[in-house]
């Protein structure tokens, strides 16, 4: 049996039995708001107009029941029982870049402790466009792919920069740090995108928050390539934890990033520093919450760890005053975890 989904600006689309609406609009390269695709971020977050769905479980804080109750669903949760119509705050239809398949040559590599930074050259046609905050799918053989969000300026110049942390048993990590790395200079890989929600704060009048942990300094690094490209002249903190100084594996870059902007502001944060560590110890979402107690004129953009991304909006909202629409979030989560 199969549902159609009508969306805001009347086109639809199809799904399956047993298949997410937002998984459905995925597979047929429609790309709706959303990050973690696990009921966590609530970036998918959308208004059921008419039909029934089944949610699965998800977080409180990315669809409380009162939203729920106000006929509010995520779509990466939501199983359709029923032809539905729904309305997508900020969806602009059309006027979205095209999620494109496309054939990409790897140009470099280079690792920096335990990360690669992977340039691929695609096709000059068609273009894949995107914006910051997006990522890609890496499409890998037997049927695998793994997300990894774009880390260069959306400047048509042809590349995509993947920042791609080495974890044991990883599949796409075994293929770049192995001793035989099937992924080297020339091979040919597969990529679709862009996916995910791009950053929603290069035109606002108000302080930016940003934080990262890993390699969540990807999205990041995109993002404040955008920032200076655009003459952001409001504040930007930038907080960046790991466990040891060399996990911070573009520490170096992040800081001359950062004194571009007209007020930015960079804090390399580890929490297991050696002894001869002279900067900041503790958790990005806590020191910023020591910095800024008042959140309630800022926004707030967090890319890493899922625990991290957790714990900050949490501590944000409830003791900072940041307002909730104000906290997005790209949240890394386990591939095992993925769809």
């Amino acid at each position: 049996m199969t549902h159609s989904v009508t969306l805001p600006d009347q086109s639809s689309f199809t799904v399956y039995a047993r298949e997410t609406v937002l998984a459905a609009a995925l597979r047929q390269n429609l790309n709706l708001p959303h990050s973690c695709q696990n009921g966590f971020c609530g970036q998918c977050k959308a208004v059921l107009l008419d039909g029934q769905v089944s949610l699965a479980e998800h977080s409180g804080r990315a669809l409380s029941a009162e939203e729920a109750a106000q006929g509010k669903i995520l779509m990466c949760c939501a199983t359709p029982g029923s032809n539905l119509r729904i309305d997508i705050p900020g969806y602009t239809g059309a006027g979205s870049i095209p999620v494109r398949t496309l054939p990409a040559r790897v140009q470099s590599i280079a690792f920096a402790h335990n990360t690669a930074l992977l340039t691929l050259a695609l096709p000059k046609s068609p273009q894949l466009m995107f914006e910051a905050g997006q990522y890609v799918d890496l499409l890998l053989p037997g049927n695998i792919s793994r997300s990894y969000s774009i880390a260069n300026a959306p400047d048509g110049q042809g590349l995509i920069e993947l920042h791609i942390r080495r974890r044991e048993n990883g599949v796409c990590a075994d293929m770049l740090f192995g001793n035989a790395p099937a992924i080297k200079e020339k091979s040919i890989v597969r990529i679709k995108g862009p996916l995910g929600a791009p950053y929603p704060y290069f035109d606002c009048e108000q302080p930016v928050i940003l934080l990262a942990t890993g390699t969540g300094y990807a999205p990041i690094r995109s993002i404040l390539l955008e920032l200076i490209r655009r003459d952001f002249r409001h504040p930007v903190h930038f907080y960046w934890g790991a466990r040891r100084a060399a996990d911070l594996y573009a520490q170096a870059e992040a800081a001359k990033l950062i004194q571009q902007l007209a007020h930015g502001r960079f804090m390399p944060i580890l929490s297991q520093a050696d002894d001869d560590w002279q900067g900041a110890r503790g958790y990005v979402q806590h020191l910023a919450a020591q910095d800024i107690a008042d959140m309630s004129a800022y926004a707030v953009y967090a890319c890493g760890a899922e625990q991290m991304v957790y714990a900050a909006q949490a501590l944000f909202t409830g003791q900072c005053g940041l307002p909730p629409e104000a906290f997005h979030a790209d949240a890394f989560t386990p591939s095992t975890a993925q769809p």
